[in-house]
């Protein structure tokens, strides 16, 4: 019993003194460690300066096309043929889609003929007119000259008769022979007969002037009736190629091809949405803005969109509509900003992320992986220099700021620390506030 208890108490010393050595041991090694300290962290800095900041809001809204046609046939019928596939680029009148015709082209045709017809047989009246005007022209011109001659024979007239009494008168005094008178009696008689034939020409003018003029007045009788009959035959036209034309769907307007829902084989009815044409080239953006922030709304205000992945700026538009009332679901007024689009990255109906840039300004921004937040609380670390056992050395500072609006892959500096100090931008996962770093390399912060 006493050897075993002499055991026990030998074995108890033993782990005792065992235990106080591994504790002596222990302790030596981070007594070792805080002499030294901890390794420098490695991390990236970033000079605070000023840059340009933006005032403005973000907002969620809706694209839609400048001009976007929805395609309905004029007539129902059968699909025999679709010439485009949706996503095609088309120009303002290529057929879309072709039925089959309810009208046989062979009665068009024979409709344009009769046109044709019609047109000749107008032709050939005009001309009947022209050629009656001529006739008109020609004997007036008959009918002057006609009467010019009459007038010089009357005149022959006159002096033949003077000439033959002033023989006769001679005669009977014996101054002339008989035969002068005789002379003188042809002379008058001749003149006579010319007179009498130059009234016979103008009478036989005046009947052709008189029958040109009726000629012509039947000409252009015809002339009217061949318009009406022409332009009767032209409607009827116009009515047989229209019908035939609503067996085709055309392109309204230059645009995309959207889905194409139907096939050949396919029964459709007037009205029935055989597809969509869409201007994508340009895009107005439908913002809800709130009625609070209505007072800032103006026309040319810059409108960026935002990529959603990255945060960066994907297009820049204006303001170019606002609504002239409120909404009265949301009260919230509607604006418009207007984005190119000849990329086609963008499309009609689609959600985007967009900011009204309200101002621009001088201020201070701070890259967004800089910051850690604690609560409510944003933090970042800056590098200061202190001196720790007469050596001086750089280490993390943590201190509070206030930030603004994200811009981009940065936020908006309100206070907290000024330019000219050095952000840390990396490795601020690791840091506590007095941890010793070491600088990788000292970037200037951007600046707009």
């Amino acid at each position: 019993m006493q050897h075993s208890k002499y055991l026990t108490n030998y074995y108890l010393c033993c782990a005792v003194i065992l235990t106080t050595v591994i504790i002596s041991g222990c302790s030596k090694k981070p007594q070792a460690n805080a002499a030294s300290g901890p390794p420098a962290a490695l991390v990236k800095l970033q000079r605070v300066e000023t840059s340009t900041v933006e005032n403005s809001t973000e907002f969620v809204g809706t694209l839609e096309a400048k001009q976007r046609v929805s395609l309905r046939p004029q007539t129902s019928g059968r699909i025999v043929q679709v010439t485009v596939a949706q996503g095609n680029f088309v120009k303002k009148g290529t057929p879309i889609i072709q039925l089959r015709p309810e009208r046989n082209r062979a009665s068009v045709d024979a409709a344009i003929a009769s046109v044709n017809s019609q047109k000749g047989t107008l032709e050939n009246a005009t001309a009947q007119v022209r050629a009656s005007e001529a006739e008109i022209k020609q004997r007036t011109s008959d009918i002057k000259r006609y009467q010019a001659d009459i007038i010089n024979r009357n005149s022959d007239v006159e002096l033949a008769n003077i000439n033959y009494k002033r023989s006769e008168e001679l005669v009977s005094a014996g101054a002339v022979a008989k035969q002068n008178l005789d002379e003188r009696r042809a002379q008058r008689n001749s003149a006579i007969a010319a007179r009498e034939a130059a009234i016979q020409s103008l009478a036989a003018a005046q009947s052709a002037l008189q029958q040109a003029q009726s000629q012509w007045r039947g000409a252009v009788a015809l002339v009217k009736q061949n318009e009406s009959q022409l332009k009767r035959a032209q409607a009827e036209t116009a009515v047989q190629v229209e019908d035939l034309s609503y067996n085709r769907v055309v392109a309204p307007v230059d645009g995309v091809v959207g889905d194409v829902p139907v096939r050949v084989g396919d029964l459709v009815n007037v009205g029935d949405a055989v597809t969509s044409i869409i201007q994508n080239d340009e895009l107005d953006l439908r913002i809800p803005v709130p009625t609070n922030l209505s007072g800032q709304l103006r026309r040319g205000l810059p409108v960026t969109l935002i990529d959603p992945n990255s945060g960066t700026q994907i297009s820049k538009g204006s303001i170019n509509f606002i609504a002239p009332q409120v909404s009265t679901g949301d009260q919230a007024v509607l604006i418009k900003a207007r984005f190119p689009n000849k990329d086609q990255k963008l499309r009609d109906g689609q959600y985007v992320r967009a900011r009204i840039i309200w101002s621009t300004g001088a201020g201070v921004k701070v890259p967004a992986v800089a910051v850690s937040t604690i609560g409510a609380q944003d933090f970042v670390f800056v590098a200061e220099s202190e001196t720790k056992n007469g050596k001086s050395q750089l280490v993390a500072r943590q201190k509070p700021v206030k930030l603004g609006v994200i811009q981009g892959q940065d936020r908006q500096l309100l206070s907290g620390i000024q330019p000219g100090e050095n952000l840390i931008v990396s490795g601020i996962q690791s840091l506590t506030n007095g941890a010793p770093i070491k600088p990788a390399a000292t970037e200037t912060a951007f600046s707009q």
